[in-house]
């Protein structure tokens, strides 16, 4: 004589098998730039030139050689400044148009404007760190976290700055 034992397995589902569509996501509208990106940086650059011509008499020179001679900009930069700004950890070599639109070589006034900046922003810091260690700001501070606390309270502040930044004032 034989003997069969049969096991059953069960298995429940929570969810529903009918699917319903998901309602669409609303489009979000594109955050701008940050202000260090080299688009926003580029773009203030040329508001600022913009400005500028509109200050100047008719049939005078507006070009960016001008431009860059009146505000005391070097006319060109060395090649190994040229070279860090294009670092993968700065501008990039190429400048990214957007999904499915490519990407395309910096021209040299971007990279200008870019270097400009750069150089400014690090004579800002110096000086707001050489007032700092004039006043004792760091006598007393604890630690790593206060240093990481205010640089992002800087990084807020230069990003309020240039969202409120206007060429023509």
């Amino acid at each position: 004589m034989t003997t069969t034992t049969t096991t059953t397995t069960t298995i429940y589902v929570a969810t529903s098998p009918v699917t319903y569509p998901s309602l669409p996501l609303p489009a979000r509208e594109p955050s701008p730039p940050r202000y260090d990106r080299p688009e926003a940086i580029y773009a203030r650059y040329k508001a600022s030139r913009e400005a500028w011509y509109a200050t100047l008499p008719p049939r005078s020179r507006r070009n960016d050689k001008a431009y860059r001679k009146a505000k005391g900009l070097p006319a060109r930069y060395p090649k190994a400044s040229v070279e860090y700004a294009l670092d993968w950890k700065r501008m990039g070599r190429q400048c990214d148009l957007g999904i499915g639109k490519g990407k395309r070589d910096w021209i040299q006034e971007e990279i200008n404007a870019y270097l400009d900046f750069e150089k400014t922003e690090e004579e800002h810091v110096n000086l707001e760190e050489q007032i700092r260690l004039e006043e004792g700001y760091y006598q007393g501070r604890n630690g790593i976290q206060d240093c990481i606390n205010d640089s992002v309270l800087y990084g807020q502040a230069r990003q309020a700055y240039f969202d409120n930044w206007n060429p023509y004032m």
